[in-house]
């Protein structure tokens, strides 16, 4: 019964449900806008993941039928992770850097992951009807494929991580409001794939009926939700691809050497001292802060300047990112509401959305951090 439902769902159920959701991807209409490019190139890279992966779910299940030897299985097994890990990773980082995907970084990157799969196989057919002592290079192969396996995954989770911890710092840069959940989809979805790569790795390495069935239903389980996911992504990315495409411009700009030339008209000097002090009275005079969705755009419209010159006045006199700076507005009225009593007659989450906090969680974790001590305890121990 086991290895009947084992079947099954491997050979049927999960190359199908793949396959379902690979022309999810291609076909699912995105709406038209220009904030949307990058996630448009990621989904459409997603898309050939799955197709990659359903190719590659046929050629296991054609050599499972034709009871192919274990070590052609393992290395089935091991060059789908090694794709796997590398259409998911360059994916995902599209998401969190519209600066990442070019072409040319994707074949580069594509033929160095492949190689080292296509020469395993190449091994594993010189040798698949010589003897014994012959064989044992196509072992060899199978383990320095693994080996390498590894590696990528560790290359990977650090190249993402780099590039994630840059993504945070970008987007506390532009908006006021906790963007946390936003983030941490991708990020979550990341190391569930890091944590899939893995047991496909324990599955080649140690392949019986058990892990063929545990590892089936996990991937069929994780591509189910990612896929859905994904797919609804495009609301959230929307708002954050203006942050990502308007820092890129900027970064863009500040890329040429000093040799280069550009035709649009250098920039004023902005003094930065003066420029504050437009910020802080615009700030309290409007009490901007308390819009939850503030962004660094709408601060720089209201004050005549550049993104990036508010953003460089903001540091230089407070040495913190935009969205610090908004909350230390914020934590300055909550005390001050405190201190009048407004907790009596209210709630914490009124005190959060009163001073501009999209939820109370995030307002009670920005106030302790702040102060040491919950709202309500603050004015005992202030």
């Amino acid at each position: 019964m086991l290895t009947l439902f084992n079947d099954i769902l491997s050979t049927y159920a999960l190359p199908g449900l793949v396959l379902g959701f690979a022309l999810c991807f291609f076909f699912i209409r995105i709406p038209p806008s220009e904030g949307l490019r990058g996630y448009s190139m990621a989904r459409r890279m997603m898309g050939w993941c799955y197709i990659a992966l359903f190719a590659a779910l046929v050629a296991e299940g054609v050599s499972m039928k034709m009871s192919s030897p274990t070590l052609l299985l393992q290395l089935i097994m091991v060059t789908i992770g090694i794709l796997q890990a590398f259409l998911f990773t360059f994916a995902l980082t599209t998401l969190i850097d519209v600066r990442f995907f070019t072409w040319r970084r994707f074949v580069r990157e594509f033929v160095v992951v492949l190689l080292p799969a296509l020469a395993a196989f190449a091994v594993y057919a010189f040798t698949e009807h010589a003897s014994l002592s012959a064989v044992m290079p196509a072992m060899a192969a199978f383990l320095v494929l693994t080996v390498f396996y590894a590696f990528l995954l560790a290359g990977y989770v650090l190249q993402f991580n780099r590039r994630y911890h840059d993504y945070e710092r970008r987007m506390a840069d532009y908006f006021s409001d906790d963007e946390r959940e936003r983030l941490y989809w991708v990020l979550r979805s990341f190391y569930s794939a890091l944590a899939i790569g893995v047991l496909a790795l324990l599955y080649a390495t140690y392949p019986c009926e058990l892990t063929s069935l545990v590892f089936t239903v996990v991937l069929a389980v994780y591509y189910s939700i990612f896929g859905i996911r994904f797919i609804n992504y495009v609301f959230t990315f929307r708002q954050i691809e203006v942050a990502l495409s308007a820092d890129s411009e900027v970064d863009e700009g500040e890329g040429l050497s000093e040799g280069s030339t550009s035709d649009a008209a250098p920039m004023p000097a902005v003094d930065d001292g003066k420029l504050f002090e437009r910020l802080t009275a615009l700030m309290l005079s409007q009490r901007l802060y308390a819009k939850p969705d503030l962004t660094i755009e709408d601060v720089a419209v209201q004050v005549g300047e550049s993104y990036r010159a508010v953003s460089a006045a903001i540091n230089s006199h407070e040495n913190t990112n935009f969205k610090g700076w908004v909350n230390m507005f914020r934590i300055g009225e909550a005390e001050r509401l405190i201190r009048d009593g407004f907790l009596n007659n209210h709630t914490t989450d009124s005190l959060a959305n009163a001073v501009g906090f999209a939820n109370r969680v995030s307002f009670y974790r920005v106030f302790k951090k702040a102060t040491g001590y919950s709202p309500t305890d603050w004015t005992s121990n202030s």
